[in-house]
């Protein structure tokens, strides 16, 4: 029996450890600059946070306040990392024993979990406070930064993009599979600030944040396949 096939696309790909360590790098030092300046502001809230807010604040409905509530779901955590182990399970190469599909899941969905995790640590760390209580449109606890629902939405998006793409030919169906998890990741992201129970550059942090876990995961990743080809293989 074959080998467990590859988390990450192979052959000729964007995705090496070189590139995945300079994305990592430059969204890394970009999220340390945004948390240290938030934290520098204190209890003030920086102008484009409190205009953005006030513009949101301006232009809420019943109906669109409805819609955001549904979005916003998609960057709940019980639900959507249990959804990404069974994509990342039913992403591994057809013909594999269900324990080596079962691995490539939790796999994936240990990198999301553990990203998901730090990133709230962080968020206890910096402490920032929300908006406003009266703003809220929907329900929220704990500190702001970084938004929660963004991370764990942007990890969700991008593991299932990251998987799937292993499966699907590259050119249009790769793109068109990442503007898919960008918009996702987008659309949750908006959806907290059209709450009210977010700062803008909260949501910004949370893309940041992931955008650093992801690319510094997939990095590590590759170099280990590329050392241990398949470490997850077994002879059958």
């Amino acid at each position: 029996m074959k080998d467990d096939a590859p988390i990450v696309p192979q052959g000729r790909t964007v995705f090496t450890p070189v590139n995945c360590l300079i994305v990592a790098i430059i969204a890394g030092i970009s999220f340390a600059f945004l948390a240290f300046w938030i934290s520098r502001q204190g209890n003030t809230v920086p102008g484009m946070d409190r205009s953005i807010h006030s513009w949101v604040m301006a232009r809420r409905s019943s109906a669109n306040i409805k819609f955001a509530r549904g979005v916003t779901w998609g960057g709940v955590t019980q639900i959507v990392l249990p959804i990404l182990l069974v994509v990342g399970i039913l992403a591994t190469e057809v013909g594999h024993t269900f324990t080596r599909r079962l691995k490539s899941g939790v796999l994936i969905a240990l990198i999301a979990s553990v990203g998901a995790y730090l990133g709230l640590q962080i968020n206890h760390l910096e402490g920032r406070v929300r908006p406003p209580v009266s703003d809220w449109a929907g329900t929220a606890g704990g500190p702001s930064f970084p938004s929660g629902h963004t991370t764990v939405a942007s990890l969700f998006a991008a593991s299932c993009a990251w998987v799937i793409a292993t499966r699907i030919h590259a050119g249009w169906p790769r793109i068109v599979l990442w503007t898919g998890a960008f918009l996702y990741a987008a659309a949750i992201g908006f959806s907290r600030i059209w709450l009210g129970v977010h700062w803008p550059t909260d949501v910004i942090g949370g893309w940041l944040y992931a955008l650093t876990w992801l690319s510094a995961s997939a990095a590590a990743v590759l170099l280990i396949r590329k050392r241990w080809p398949h470490p997850l293989a077994h002879k059958s």
